[in-house]
């Protein structure tokens, strides 16, 4: 008996919190964990309360003790994951006015260090402007940001975490001769844009409850104190993100929650910073924009109008109002616009059809548009159109998950493309010996679940299988290349990706029809992809895994069918949602409603909710 008691897990003091909600008694009895200064926590995780450190170490100590035996096997699979990367390497320079900057990583170096080197001259004259190696020495925790140059390329600003809090620090220095300004601003998201005259930039600052929710202004050899607000959103349900058009006319202040979004600019070649209204939120619809130069006018790309899956309108920069915006690129069903850019030649487009995405570039003398494609089963794709608003050409990212990343230069005046790096696998991969391809599940509904499957060829039939899921917020999951993955892969295990509702895998009705009062259509999906691995003889024994939302994927879906799961690894597990989002003070719960009701306000929410939380 007493051998048994050793061996248990450490079980956490039940404390029996009561509440009422819509003529229910609810009892937590765990409430105790959460601290009730977690505020202050995340600026000083020090501050912890002791008992709430003292569970945690013994819960850590637990799992170390019962893992001790797989130690061997720990550090076989370290070995093979870190012969897999490539130590020292170098990032493909990329153009910005009168330099090309790149990154350096380096062997037994934890961060990369940032070079840069006139366009006259070449890479091996790269000189070192920023090291974050160095950056990091002082600090027991450290997490880069952002590094950004003025426009005259003579300061650099960058942002740092030194804390865990994600909370960002922004520093500054004179690039002319390595001297560091006094200046820290303190509190902000880690982004930053310059003004176009490089006498300060724009900042989002982050409230006590950790929400993004203000612009501001720093003017370079000033105190954070006298920094000045331009903007604070009073909508705790809306988070602010800050942008500038490709062609850096116009800073981007996007205010947004999981549903609706707004856009207010600054035009950037005006001396005064007056923040304008581009077209006043209304709920439900979404719109982003880009600046068209040589046509004075604006691309937005939106939902507007039931263009369910998006579609790009236009509209001149002297009238900005959606009732002047006219259609440029029609809404086409189940087809999904994911992204868009504008350069001075062409309009670059990436879409989804059915979980395959494809790149279009548009000639903005003729508007023909050519499709970019590739031809793989199951890939991932991505584009990057540099820093260079004038440029002709493109990068398109690459991969699938047995192809490792290759970066192509496509020329969109002669519509080829060179290959620019292939990324390498320093112990050696040969994509022919694995299998990758999609395949479909029937949901309980009827609805055709995608399924991305990785595996060796000669990995036998009824194989024991990791199943991903995720099916949350709209966020789909790529078939992209994993190098730490293959040791699974390499043992004889089947890999696969169960594109469920909740994502837009398949479009944004996929989306819709996976949030809500339609959430359970997210675990339903991913049983029946996991039931269907079994009756198509792919897989035997199943675990399955998934992260903070996907955590609660993982819970929901073990509480419904526990007879079919072998194992389950729940990563930051969202499993207490009902709790959560009924804690209004909480900085994510406001903008979580859209995502899944809310249990304040609506019983059928509340209900709904209780159902699988």
């Amino acid at each position: 008996m007493s051998s048994i008691k050793k061996d248990s897990p450490p079980c956490a003091e039940k404390i029996p919190v009561s509440s009422n909600q819509h003529g229910y008694k609810l009892v937590d009895p765990y409430d105790w964990i959460r601290d009730d200064n977690w505020q202050e926590v995340l600026h000083s995780p020090n501050v912890l309360k002791k008992e709430i450190r003292d569970y945690i170490d013994k819960e850590n100590e637990w799992t170390d003790r019962k893992l001790s035996n797989l130690s061997p096997l720990k550090e076989v699979i370290y070995n093979e994951i870190k012969g897999r990367m490539k130590e020292e390497d170098i990032s493909l320079p990329q153009k910005d006015g009168p330099w090309f900057y790149f990154s350096e990583t380096k062997k037994g170096k934890e961060y990369s260090i940032l070079k840069r080197y006139k366009t006259n001259t070449s890479i091996e004259e790269g000189v070192i402007f920023h090291n974050w190696n160095d950056e990091s020495k002082g600090f027991d925790y450290f997490k880069p940001g952002v590094a950004s140059c003025s426009p005259n390329h003579n300061l650099l600003s960058w942002s740092f975490d030194s804390k865990g809090s994600e909370f960002f620090s922004i520093k500054i220095k004179d690039l002319k001769n390595n001297k560091i300004f006094y200046d820290q601003v303190n509190n902000t998201d880690g982004n930053m844009v310059w003004s176009l005259d490089g006498s300060g930039f724009y900042f989002i600052k982050m409230d006590k409850n950790h929400r993004p929710s203000s612009l501001w202004f720093h003017n370079i050899g000033t105190e954070e104190n006298e920094d000045y607000e331009i903007y604070n959103e009073k909508d705790t349900g809306y988070f602010l993100s800050i942008s500038e058009t490709l062609n850096k006319k116009f800073l981007i202040l996007s205010i947004h929650n999981h549903e609706t979004s707004e856009v207010r600019i600054i035009d950037q070649r005006k001396e005064n910073k007056e923040l304008i209204l581009f077209t006043k939120r209304q709920k439900g619809i979404e719109y982003s924009i880009e600046h068209d130069q040589e046509n004075s006018e604006f691309l937005i790309l939106t939902n507007i109008n039931d263009a369910t899956d998006y579609k790009i309108m236009k509209t001149d920069e002297n009238a900005l109002d959606k009732k002047n915006w006219y259609e440029f690129i029609s809404h086409k069903k189940d087809i999904l616009i994911t992204d868009f850019s504008c350069l001075e030649n062409f309009i670059i487009v990436q879409e989804l059809e059915n979980g395959i995405p494809r790149i279009l570039s548009i000639n903005k003398q003729n508007n023909k548009q050519n499709i970019i494609k590739f031809d793989e089963e199951v890939y991932d794709l991505d584009f990057n159109e540099g820093n260079e608003y004038s440029s002709n050409t493109i990068q398109i990212y690459y991969s699938s998950m047995t192809t490792p990343q290759v970066v192509y230069e496509y020329n969109l005046v002669e519509k080829k493309k060179i290959v620019l790096k292939k990324q390498e696998i320093p112990s050696g991969h040969n994509p022919k010996n694995y299998i990758t391809k999609r395949i479909f599940a029937k949901s309980k509904d009827g609805e055709k679940i995608p399924i991305s499957i990785l595996k060796r060829n000669s990995t036998l039939e009824n194989s024991p299988t990791l199943l991903y899921g995720y099916g949350s917020y709209g966020i789909s999951i790529p078939p992209s290349f994993s190098a730490s993955r293959l040791s699974l892969v390499d043992r004889g295990m089947v890999y696969a990706i169960a594109h469920i509702r909740g994502g837009m895998d398949k479009g944004k009705k996929w989306y819709k029809d996976g949030k809500k009062e339609k959430k359970i259509n997210s675990f339903e999906d991913f049983i029946s992809s996991a039931l269907f691995l079994k009756k198509e003889k792919i897989s035997s024994d199943i675990s399955i895994q998934g992260g903070s939302a996907g955590g609660l994927l993982v819970g929901a879906s073990l509480n419904m069918r526990p007879d079919i799961f072998k194992s389950a690894v729940a990563e930051v597990p969202f499993v207490d949602v009902l709790n959560t989002i009924l804690d209004d003070s909480l900085p994510l719960t406001p903008p979580e409603w859209e995502e899944w009701g809310n249990p304040i306000k609506n019983k059928n929410d509340f209900d709904y909710i209780s159902s699988y939380s």
